[in-house]
């Protein structure tokens, strides 16, 4: 069996394969992330050939998850989600965000604005 050595995979690779697998469409899972469509692709192509499967094919409505993916999706969000903890341990009142978020000034105040991803 070829072992894989996790320093030689790009770790936001899984991120991608999360929002594909939440979102079904390249196009959603882009947006979703901040990044280009083109962009989702790239990083689906490479997440085939470090998992050796499709992942997710076309259809009519968007993109399906194949087994493998349906059987990896709750290792990938489990792992994912202990990051997310772990990072929520630094500043526990920002723990509710998700994606990116900007500091506006007004005034002697500050705003956060978090576009699409505010829950």
């Amino acid at each position: 069996m070829n072992q894989m050595n996790i320093t030689d995979i790009d770790l936001n690779l899984l991120k991608v394969f999360e929002a594909l697998h939440e979102e079904s469409s390249a196009s959603r899972a882009a947006l979703r992330l901040g990044v280009t469509q083109s962009a989702v692709s790239a990083a689906l192509r490479r997440l085939r050939e470090v998992y050796g499967d499709q992942l997710f094919v076309r259809t009519g409505r968007g993109l399906a998850p194949t087994l493998k993916a349906n059987q990896l999706k709750p290792v990938v969000s489990d792992a994912l989600n202990k990051c997310r903890q772990s990072l929520a341990m630094v500043d526990p009142d920002a723990s509710h965000y998700e994606g990116r978020s900007v500091t506006l000034p007004h005034r002697q105040k500050y705003w956060t604005f978090c576009p699409f991803f505010c829950v």
